[in-house]
This record gives structure tokens, sequence and C-alpha cells, in this order.
């Protein structure tokens, strides 16, 4: 299996940019730990090229550090970006911290700083981060034939606690390991994220010091997302396996709407609008927003139980077809996976979507889900959802009502 590795803190100039100051500082907070460990820092009077190499060299097996500290560098390094340092230095204005960064802070500079600083708004920003890159998600929709959309409200701690323990339960049969399971929640463009860290399946891995070679055993962490949107009332769940899927499917239902089929209709996407409308369908008339869309990859299975499946490739499939004079689609055949270029505005390099129906949404890394949502909501790549009675007309998923404001938790 892989071996976890540091991608900055081993590199000479990188620690050399963070300085040995910030360094010193932060390596104070783990005084205990690393003395429990018998952990020796490169002494503090050595020249600094001699000092951040035996720094870089220890960083190089983050197994033998203390496992808090490890886990801190491992967020600090993973917040060492251009990415990483926008969303701190703006989490730091919003918050009202009085910070100032210099003007040649390096970006693992600015990360340890807040650190340093705010180890708990730092947290909160890594965890965003970490979300948004979360790119594939699978939906479930409320099921069909509610007499009436129940109001949402943000559930307690006692409500937590429950859930807590009854995915802990579940994670013990099946091998995850006993009493592991955290769950954090988070508010995020008026949607609620909850972040399910737990055991995974026993491991092992081997490690070689002194010309002896031994083994490390241990479970490893796992995070899985769930998102509830009130607004289209309806779960997305980041996680590995179906058997995972289908017990957050079934305890986010009962814990946010006292049901555990609640969330039961996985009917939230379709591709008919590409036959319908063509290329009007990447035809968006957001707020400038994205300035393209390319369907670049089309799947069709054919009935007839032989297994007959078509993928269709091409830089633009539409365009491709009309330069041929042909059709961009056969007229028999089920569309089953579609894959589009997104151009947003101001990016020449595309982000690529992935539209599973019935409901499986791949993004590209820091997609924006939100304009995406937009977009297939628009174009009617989302399907209609069923509010009131069964003889209600349909309202699609921009036509329900808001939900109460979410209680404070």
């Amino acid at each position: 299996m892989a071996t976890l590795r540091f991608k900055r803190f081993t590199k000479v100039h990188f620690l050399k940019g963070v300085g040995r100051k910030l360094l010193a500082r932060f390596f104070e907070r783990f005084t205990g730990e690393l003395t429990e460990q018998k952990v020796d820092l490169p002494k503090g009077d050595l020249p600094d090229d001699e000092y951040f190499r035996g720094l870089s060299k220890l960083l190089l097996s983050p197994e033998g550090l203390p496992d808090e500290l490890s886990e801190a560098l491992f967020a600090i390094d993973e917040m060492a970006n251009d990415a990483g340092q926008e969303r701190l230095q703006n989490a730091v204005a919003q918050s009202g911290v009085e910070m100032e960064f210099e003007l040649e802070s390096s970006q693992g500079d600015v990360a340890m700083q807040v650190w340093l600083a705010r180890p708990e708004l730092f947290a909160a920003t890594h965890n965003e981060q970490r979300f948004r890159r979360m790119s594939s998600f699978e939906y479930f929709a409320a099921k069909p034939g509610e007499n009436k959309r129940k109001q949402f409200a943000a559930p307690g701690n006692e409500a937590m606690e429950g859930l807590r323990a009854d995915l802990d339960l579940w994670f013990a049969e099946h091998n995850r390991g006993h009493e592991t399971t955290r769950i954090s929640r988070h508010e995020i463009d008026g949607e609620w994220w909850f972040v399910i860290r737990h055991g995974d399946t026993f491991s092992r891995t081997a490690k070689v010091e002194r010309q002896e070679l031994t083994f490390l055993h241990f479970r490893p962490a796992k995070d899985d997302v769930v998102v509830f949107s009130p607004g289209h009332d309806e779960l997305r769940i980041h996680a590995a396996t179906k058997g995972e899927k289908e017990l957050y499917r079934r305890e986010f239902g009962v814990r946010l709407r006292g049901d555990n089929k609640y969330f039961s209709e996985r009917k939230s996407f379709t591709l008919e609008p590409l036959r319908l409308e063509g290329k009007g369908a990447l035809k968006w008339g957001g707020n400038g927003d994205v300035d393209g869309i390319v369907l670049r990859e089309i799947e069709i299975v054919r009935g007839g139980g032989c297994h007959d499946v078509i993928i269709h490739k091409a830089d633009d499939i539409f365009a491709s077809a009309e330069a041929r004079g042909e059709k961009a689609f056969p007229d028999s055949g089920e569309l089953v996976r579609a894959v589009f270029d997104v151009y947003f505005e101001g990016m020449k390099k595309p982000r690529r979507v992935e539209v599973h129906p019935p409901n499986i949404l791949k993004l590209g890394r820091r997609c924006d889900a939100a304009v995406v949502q937009k977009w297939l909501s628009e174009k009617r790549f989302r399907e209609t959802v069923t509010a009131g009675n069964a003889g209600a007309a349909p309202l699609t998923l921009h036509g329900f009502p808001q939900p109460a404001p979410a209680a404070d938790l």
C-alpha cells in the first residue's frame, strides 16, 4: 500500500520559506510528545543549510512523529498552495482577526502563521477546502408521494450523538473498529455538510530501519461526507462502498426527516436534454460564471441482452457530428453517461463534469458545484421531483418553496 508522505515539508526550499522562527514556534507546541517518543529535532545552533537538511530528512518518515504533530503538518502542507493561501487570507479578513502578512510571505509561511495564531479558524478553512475537493457524489432525493414537505430543523447535539452511536455500531460490525466514529457539522452555502471520520479495515505496511524489516499494523482513518440540501430536499453522499452509502441514506433519513426510507428516490439526473435540444442543452444563461460547455464523451447502451455498449469520444462531439454531416447520437439506445468540459469564466483549462444517471455526479477538482448544478437544473438534466399529492403537478428543483431557517447548533 502507499506510504504517507508530505508533499512540501520534505523540500529544503519550502522549509526555508517558512523560516526557522515559525518552525521553532510550531515544534514548541509538541515538546512533550516529541520527548515522549524520543524524536530529536535538528539543533537550533546549526547553520541554516544543515538545519533545514536535517529537518527535511526527519520529515521523510512521518510515521515516526507524534500523531497530532503529523496531522497538523499534513493540514498545513495541504493549505500551502495558491487556493489555500487565498482561502486562509479571506477567512482571516472575514473573522476580524488582526493579522498582517508580509508581502514576501510564502504560502507555507501564511499557512503556518494562521495555524499558530488561530488553529480553530485554520481547521475550519482546511475542512472547507477538503470538502470541495471531494468530487464524486451519489444523490438521494425524497421519496415520491410525500403528502407534505417537512420543514427542516438542524439536528441538535443529542440527535447527533445518537447518529454517531448508530454509525459506530455498524462500523464495528463490519470490521471498521469500535469507537472510532466522529462527526462534524458545517453550514456551507446554505447546505449542511456532515463529515464522518471513522476507522477503515485493518492494514499493515513494511518499515525498514537499521537493516531491520518490521511491519506496522494499524487501522487507517477514513473520511466520508454527507451533504443535505434543504432547498432540494435531498442527500448527496461521498463514500467508497455501497454498504456505507446505504447506511448514511437510512440513518440520515431518520435523524433529518424521521424516516429511514425518506431519501429513497435515486432518479436525480437524465441525459435526454442532449437528444431533445442538442447543442442548445449546453448553452447556459448564467451571469458570466461559465464561458462555454463542450460535450466530450457519451456512453450508449443498446437493448437486446448482448451488453452492446458504444463509447464515443471527441474534442467536441456536436462539432464532430456537424463536420461529418451526421447525427451526434444514434436513434436507438439509452444514454447512460456523458462527460462535459466546463470552461469557467476566466479559466483557460476546463473542468471535467460527468453525469451518470440515475443519480451520480462527478465534478472536476475544485469545480464550482453550485454553478454546475444550476446549469443542470436550468437545462433539465435534473429530474423533476413531485411535491404534494400524487396528482399534484411536478415541480422542478427550483420550484420548491424554501424551508424555514435551520436551528442554531
